[in-house]
């Protein structure tokens, strides 16, 4: 198999153009602190598809307004300017995939499994915390859909190999590639300019050789915990996976100490996850 070195990768990939273009102008509103709701919303309303689901996100359980949306512009002026960006980002990572089968069914069903999990495991970490564990969730495995893209042959074998051997995604992906997706994905959003936040998300979500109390900032310290206890919640529902793992013991995870929830906590936590997952998944098809 040839596999490509990886900044080859991540140059490609990191390359804006791949992005659909309201994702693309949104990008370019990130430092500009001129930028109106006026602004935002001509940029976003140029994609029908966008526009939909963010007022179906926004008017579900995940956000919990005490009042319906019924205009983009109201959108944007209720959830505020990064909240709207970081939706449409997310959001327009499924553009992304060059083919759809059941691999990437099961990718895709994942990433919103995590992001509800993320959004629900921070309800009472703050608005911040909130919205960045939430696109982090979404987002977290990007490098997974980007070596998928990029090299189909070896991601199967990769995935194979996990299935089959029962090892972890960063082991099987290292085996074959040398590198793995948590170091793609967050080089990839680096390049597209996201924020550092977000960036330290996906490159720390498996807490590989890292400690969250080593993490500086607590509200990335926060988001990280955030999806990596979702990315777990989601294995042990098989939200992405082809069964549940009933044996994880998820308030044992370092994530879970961090946060502070318990066994009893997080059995609660995860039905109300399993139960608003299935009734909320379909407004991000």
């Amino acid at each position: 198999m040839n596999i490509p070195a990886k900044d080859q990768i991540i140059n490609k990939v990191g390359d804006l153009k791949v992005l659909p273009f309201v994702a693309r102008k949104l990008l370019e509103t990130i430092s500009n602190d001129k930028v109106s709701i006026s602004d935002l919303n001509d940029i976003i309303e140029k994609d029908q598809t966008i526009t939909a689901r963010i007022l179906k996100i926004s008017n579900s359980a995940l956000y919990g307004l005490r009042q319906e949306v019924t205009s983009l512009q109201q959108a944007i002026m209720i959830l505020g300017f990064k909240t709207i960006r970081s939706l449409v980002l997310s959001i327009s990572t499924k553009s992304l995939y060059k083919k759809f089968g059941i691999t990437e069914q099961m990718m895709w069903d994942h990433s919103i499994g995590a992001a509800v999990a993320a959004k629900l495991i921070s309800a009472d970490l703050g608005r911040e915390a909130g919205d960045i564990a939430f696109t982090g969730g979404l987002m977290h495995d990007l490098g997974k859909l980007i070596m998928n893209n990029e090299t189909p042959e070896a991601f199967t074998e990769v995935m194979m190999n996990m299935y089959n051997e029962g090892i972890d995604s960063i082991t099987a992906e290292e085996e074959i590639y040398g590198y793995n997706h948590a170091e793609i994905g967050s080089k990839v959003i680096s390049k597209w300019g996201l924020s550092g936040a977000l960036v330290e998300i996906l490159e720390k979500h498996h807490l590989n050789n890292c400690s969250l109390d080593d993490i500086g900032e607590a509200v990335v310290a926060k988001g990280v915990a955030c999806v990596h206890l979702a990315d777990n919640v989601c294995r042990a529902l098989g939200i992405g996976y082809r069964e549940p793992d009933k044996a994880l013991l998820l308030h044992k995870l370092p994530s879970a100490v961090f946060l502070n929830m318990n066994e009893e906590t997080l059995s609660k936590l995860v039905e109300e996850i399993n139960e608003t997952y299935n009734r909320e998944k379909s407004i991000f098809q």
